[in-house]
């Protein structure tokens, strides 16, 4: 039912998604929750001061962050083929991914770092067949950079630059070194700035290493919990099951496309280690690249029965850990 529906491409789905995602976000609607944010960044801090005020706005915010990461998403998934025809089936998995539990539900620099990070690799894609690709790659560096000013554990992905020129691109020394000064453009401000206020030290102890020196608090989940973390494990290997085939019979360009996103699902892996804590909204840049996975195989696969199945298994395994608390 929802994969079918969604696979088409009609415009009255940028109408009909975002009615689909309150769905999701109606407890949060009802219940604003407020982020206790800890070692996040002063540009995240300016924002939220305000944002959290009142709680509503928080999680107003935070909604229309998913709806256009959703759709960012899906114009990046439909403009470099990855699928063979345009869908808006991206746009759906990236929105019951970041919907996935209350925690997710909140105003969190992950949820912002991601529409950067999708620029980003947009950008990077982009370069794709192009004689000259100085500006594509200065702007993925810079939003990448800028996805670390908002959340700091993005500077894990970094090297996604690198990949994407060994994968889209002849090696160019000149490219590569372009790509550098555009991530280093925001933290020319950002070390100025704690620099001027004499707290650099402080900035190095509070996001370079503090994972390195504090240790963070273990996983506590409920078993409804549980429950969602298996039915998305299911429907990520499901994903995962179908990445090889691709990548050896799809066209040239969706094979670039779709292993490049297997180095970057990669290298995201490794921006949970800095995360100030191992909870759920950490893992939103996650979110990304199941979106693709999950479209990838959703798209492609021949009995869209198992696939419905286990789709539908997994909106229930949501709304069950959702209202549990309830009863």
């Amino acid at each position: 039912m929802f994969i079918r529906f969604f696979k088409n491409n009609n415009p009255s789905y940028f109408f009909i998604l975002p009615v689909f995602a309150l769905v999701f976000w109606i407890v949060a609607f009802l219940h604003p929750p407020v982020l206790v944010s800890s070692h996040s960044t002063i540009l995240f801090d300016a924002l939220a001061k305000y944002i959290n005020l009142i709680p509503l706005v928080g999680t107003s915010v935070s909604f229309l962050l998913v709806i256009a990461g959703s759709f960012l998403i899906n114009f990046v998934v439909n403009e470099n083929e990855i699928t063979d025809r345009k869908t808006f089936l991206p746009a759906l998995f990236y929105i019951v991914i970041m919907s996935n539990n209350e925690a997710m539900l909140v105003f969190h620099p992950a949820m912002l770092a991601n529409l950067f990070i999708i620029f980003a690799l947009h950008k990077m894609m982009n370069a794709y067949r192009k004689n000259s690709a100085f500006s594509e790659v200065f702007d993925a560096g810079f939003l990448l950079s800028m996805a670390s000013v908002f959340y700091f554990p993005s500077v894990i992905l970094f090297p996604v630059l690198g990949f994407g020129l060994f994968i889209f691109r002849t090696f160019n020394w000149r490219e590569l070194f372009v790509s550098f000064l555009g991530v280093c453009v925001p933290y020319c401000f950002v070390v100025t700035y704690y620099f001027w206020n004499d707290s650099l030290m402080d900035y190095w102890n509070d996001k370079l290493a503090y994972f390195i020196y504090h240790e963070r608090p273990s996983f506590d989940f409920s078993s409804s919990f549980y429950f969602l973390l298996f039915t998305g494990g299911v429907i990520a290997l499901l994903s995962f099951s179908k990445l090889s085939a691709t990548v050896l019979l799809g066209s040239q360009k969706t094979k670039k496309n779709v292993l490049f996103f297997i180095w970057f699902f990669v290298i995201c892996i490794g921006s949970l280690f800095p995360a100030p804590e191992l909870s759920s909204p950490y893992f939103a840049v996650l979110a990304i690249p199941f979106s693709v996975f999950a479209t990838n195989y959703f798209f492609n696969m021949k009995k869209e029965i198992w696939g419905e199945f286990f789709f539908l298994l997994f909106i229930a395994s949501i709304l069950i850990n959702d209202f549990a608390k309830y009863f």
